[in-house]
């Protein structure tokens, strides 16, 4: 597979300007890094970001129509993992062999679609417990630091790998490559399949689900989830997933969920992706998860 190995400076595109994908713009300005963010339409008005410590910036960000984007050697997808695939769908013309991909979301299920339609592309799968949160289209708060995790999927140029990845790991450090990145995405997808649907389905913050009469059924989840990602053998037990998800309540204790959003304001979930996930590679492996299938037929019916 021929790559652009030699990149000095890549270009990067960000899809859209969600709050996750707001911060990495934010950071490629500061950094003064080749962005752009790929949006709907062409107006870009001032948008305004408060960092963690509470100083407020203000910037035009660099855009283009996602249509008719500018030249971009790095696609960033901060975006839902159902519409992963619309975006690329969108994007087909553009996208070579060479560019590489970011996949940067809640869930898994999208490597492989990603796989199938583009199977050239060098792949990045990425996760971060960075928050932020947008009151508006134009403002930003940035709400949490966390840590980022990145693995690329496949073999790559080391060449390429030497020139993107210190690039990549300034944006929302501390960030953490790893040689397989699925087992990092699979404790997220844990964290996500607890925290999301609970939260959404009681109408909670995170925090609130430190409440002692959600202790058993949050056991109950991770027992499942550690089931099958000990089929697939990853080193991992029920009570390293549940000590997990209980830092994440604690950290996050004031937030409110992407999925508990969602349902809010009446948009679609992430929950194929989540605990749907969950349960089609447990069926696959003949294990029965009824607490994550329970879970997923409850969004289902709020959605």
């Amino acid at each position: 597979m021929q790559v652009k190995s030699r990149l000095k400076s890549p270009k990067l595109a960000i899809i859209g300007k969600g709050a996750i994908g707001g911060l990495i713009g934010f950071k490629c300005y500061q950094l003064g890094y080749d962005y752009q963010h790929l949006i709907k339409t062409p107006a870009q008005p001032l948008f305004k970001v408060t960092d963690i410590i509470g100083v407020s910036h203000s910037f035009t960000p660099n855009a283009s129509v996602i249509t008719k984007p500018n030249p971009f050697d790095l696609l960033i997808l901060p975006v839902k993992a159902y519409q992963v695939l619309p975006v690329l769908e969108q994007l087909r013309h553009y996208i070579q062999p060479h560019h590489i991909i970011m996949l940067l979301h809640n869930g898994m299920g999208t490597i492989e679609q990603v796989r199938e339609r583009l199977p050239n592309n060098p792949l990045i799968a990425a996760t971060t417990s960075y928050g932020a949160f947008k009151p508006d289209a134009n403002t930003l708060i940035e709400t949490g630091l966390g840590h980022t995790h990145l693995g690329w999927l496949g073999d790559v140029d080391s060449a390429l790998k030497q020139s993107i990845e210190p690039i990549l790991s300034e944006l929302l450090p501390p960030s953490h490559w790893h040689q397989d990145i699925s087992l990092a995405l699979w404790k997220k997808l844990a964290i996500n399949g607890v925290i999301n649907p609970l939260t959404a389905i009681h109408n909670l913050t995170n925090g609130e689900l430190a409440d002692l009469k959600f202790s058993a059924r949050v056991s109950n989840i991770c027992n499942e989830i550690a089931q099958v990602m000990k089929a697939l053998n990853y080193p991992v037990s029920s009570e390293d997933l549940v000590v997990n998800v209980q830092q994440v309540i604690t950290a996050t204790a004031n937030n409110y969920s992407s999925m508990h959003q969602d349902i809010k304001f009446k948009r679609q979930t992430e929950i194929d992706f989540i605990n749907g996930y969950i349960t089609s590679k447990a069926a696959e492996l003949n294990i029965e998860v009824p607490h994550n299938q329970r879970l997923l037929e409850q969004i289902r019916q709020l959605e």
